[in-house]
């Protein structure tokens, strides 16, 4: 499964915000840290675990390349 195999190459600092399932976090980090990647798994198991719709998830990132990204 894709998401496991994104999900284990986190480090346990943000499996933590992948976990977090309730509520907004912030991701402080630099530059190729992982943030966007993050952001996208935890997306992911978001949509894994509760009845949403997609368009009721709110994601706001700094730089053009990550919205790229994001898409």
């Amino acid at each position: 499964m894709k998401f496991q195999e994104r999900y284990r190459n986190l480090n346990k600092a943000q499996q933590e915000a992948v976990d977090t399932i309730d509520g907004p976090i912030m991701v402080i980090a630099g530059p190729g840290s992982g943030k966007t990647e993050l952001l996208a798994v935890r997306t992911a198991n978001i949509l894994q675990k509760e009845q949403i719709n997609p368009q009721n998830i709110l994601i706001l990132t700094f730089t053009d390349s990550a919205t790229q990204n994001m898409r």
